[in-house]
């Protein structure tokens, strides 16, 4: 090959990146949208206007609707005997959560079916169940009223849907699918920007713009790694971020010394003791769900 078309020629590496990055873009693209009515409940529920009262007689004039909302309802919001009916899940937790929760419910039957290649998909799921309990807690330690703190401790739920999407287009269906490691949650998205020139919370972003998901979990999905970037702050990442560390096992004390976390903890007017006490509640709710 002569030098000019060495120099022409794109480099292996490029092809493949240029080559994923199509394939993810596609699978997004592709991915199903909810079903009319969830679509229509999701759409109504970011209208800056909305107090809530077209949602509630969207979900009323369809009972099948309204009875599987409340079973989630009760599942992460109370307990089996709480919320006798919709109104009541409304008035302790909020309309919005509710609506969030109903949409995630049909992200998962969604991602159940289009990621069904990857080999440990119930990893992922298990990872958002802890990473959903640890954000519940500390939004409850940062005094953060219910709607909002289970606003914010939802995205939990569905905060790596990105890596999935990267994983089926790279080929990596035998791959285990697990959360990131304390100490790599700044490197891995440096990373994958790098090799592929986005990263998992790009592709979860677009995944939650695509399904209609409120900027809250939105932003959260975004930032969850990089919850503070070029001076600026998210609160709705920090929670996301800072639950990776309340739900790691840190015998050495090395994750609370970590200097990003120190950054985050005080952004989030927490301290190392509040941070233990994070830790001390997820243990023990871990430890209840384990023998319910």
């Amino acid at each position: 090959m002569s030098d000019k078309e060495s120099q022409d020629s794109p480099a292996p590496n490029t092809n493949k990146r240029e080559q994923v990055s199509r394939k993810i873009t596609q699978l997004v693209d592709d991915l199903p949208l909810f079903p009319t009515d969830i679509n229509q409940l999701l759409s109504t529920a970011v209208k800056p206007t909305e107090d809530g009262t077209e949602i509630l007689r969207l979900i009323e004039s369809d009972p099948k609707q309204g009875s599987r909302l409340l079973a989630l309802a009760r599942s992460y919001f109370g307990r089996a005997e709480d919320f006798e009916s919709i109104e009541d899940a409304v008035k302790h937790v909020g309309i919005q959560p509710l609506v969030q929760l109903i949409g995630i419910s049909y992200a998962r039957e969604a991602i159940r079916q289009e990621f069904a290649a990857l080999k440990y998909l119930n990893d992922y799921v298990d990872h958002g169940e802890d990473i959903y309990i640890a954000s519940d807690i500390l939004g409850g330690i940062c005094s953060l009223p219910r709607e909002q703190r289970q606003m914010h401790a939802l995205a939990g739920l569905v905060h790596d849907v990105g890596r999935l999407a990267i994983m089926v287009a790279g080929n990596k269906t035998g791959a285990r699918v697990l959360g990131t490691l304390w100490d790599r949650m700044v490197s891995i998205v440096h990373d994958e920007k790098a090799e592929l020139g986005m990263d998992h919370c790009d592709v979860g972003a677009r995944i939650c713009r695509k399904w209609n998901f409120s900027p809250v979990i939105q932003e959260a999905v975004l930032r969850h790694h990089s919850p503070i970037m070029n001076g600026d702050f998210s609160f709705a990442g920090a929670l996301i971020f800072l639950s990776h560390f309340v739900s790691a096992s840190d015998p050495s004390g090395e994750i609370l010394a970590t200097l990003l976390a120190t950054k985050v903890l005080n952004k989030l007017d927490l301290t190392a003791v509040d941070f233990e006490r994070a830790r001390d509640q997820y243990e023990s709710r871990m430890r209840n769900n384990t023998m319910s």
